[in-house]
């Protein structure tokens, strides 16, 4: 699985603009297509098509972008397949940004968002994208060629927060509003975080990322609210998952395996087996005679 923040952070394939610690730009291009790329990050981030098509699959629901289209993606995993134009090339402009930088955009603009309506769990949100928010987008692409000096990074820091106003300037945004609004409560919802991650195979210290913890404060928030540790935890909501997955769908044991978060179809295995007294194979067989 690809830590994509961190891969545009150590990779110079692709041209990337740090603005400060809150957000980077990256221009992506790909010349070939590709399919079922697993990706994770903590940061949020946004997706702006400018050629080609682009699928993203995110918590059981699935995005198609086509050209002049966004998506807002909060911290978390997600499936992506790109399609090039005919010609042969894709071509998005990305946005990560974290939630300390969101959240500093929210209290200084929360006369501007509906407080009262603040809960969202959307971990997908498509963004309406209107003339001047395309001509944001088109406006960024020079920056990448240009040096970037003080003056020039301010500057961008300033175009990045318009094209946050001029989003939820939109109704249609009300979504992303929402979003921003439940940044200003103190901490991420846990249990919304696991059930939202707990198919990606990463390591405890990615989620306490992703949970917005640092380590020993996730293991106690955790054991506190779901009453057992997070190892335990991941490993039965992963095995009923599988379960489901072997009962109503014709998946393979391997795609099924490796869709729950399991690091092999061996170890999947091995623990099905442990935990439901007979084999995913079994299982399978078992439910469709019922």
């Amino acid at each position: 699985m690809i830590h994509l923040n961190q891969y545009f952070k150590q990779t110079d394939k692709f041209p990337k603009i740090e603005v400060d610690q809150g957000f980077r730009f990256i221009e992506y291009r790909s010349y070939e297509e590709s399919t079922g790329n697993q990706v994770w990050s903590e940061r949020n981030f946004i997706v702006f098509v400018l050629q080609g098509k682009k699928t993203i699959m995110a918590a059981g629901e699935q995005y198609k972008l086509n050209e002049e289209k966004a998506l807002f993606l909060s911290r978390g995993g997600y499936v992506m397949s790109e399609i090039p134009r005919t010609r042969g090339l894709f071509q998005s402009v990305l946005f990560f940004i974290d939630d300390i930088f969101l959240k500093t955009f929210a209290t200084r603009h929360s006369d501007l968002l509906n407080i009262k309506n603040k809960n969202t769990s959307a971990t997908a949100i498509p963004i309406e994208i209107t003339t001047p928010l395309s001509q944001f987008y088109q406006s960024v692409l020079p920056y990448f060629n240009a040096p970037l000096n003080e003056a020039r990074r301010r500057g961008l820091s300033l175009k990045f927060e318009e094209l946050l106003l001029n989003l939820i300037a939109e109704p249609e945004n009300e979504s992303f509003s929402n979003f921003l609004a439940s940044l200003l409560t103190q901490q991420a919802d846990l249990r919304l975080v696991m059930e939202q991650n707990f198919h990606l195979h990463l390591p405890l210290e990615a989620f306490a990322q992703l949970a917005q913890r640092s380590l020993s404060t996730f293991k106690r928030d955790f054991k506190n609210q779901f009453g057992e540790s997070p190892g335990k935890w991941l490993l039965k909501r992963r095995l009923q998952q599988a379960s489901q997955l072997l009962e109503y769908t014709e998946l393979s044991i391997t795609d099924i395996a490796f869709r729950c978060g399991f690091e092999s179809p061996s170890y999947f295995s091995q623990a099905f087996s442990k935990h439901f007294k007979q084999s995913p194979r079994n299982w399978r067989l078992q439910s469709h005679v019922a």
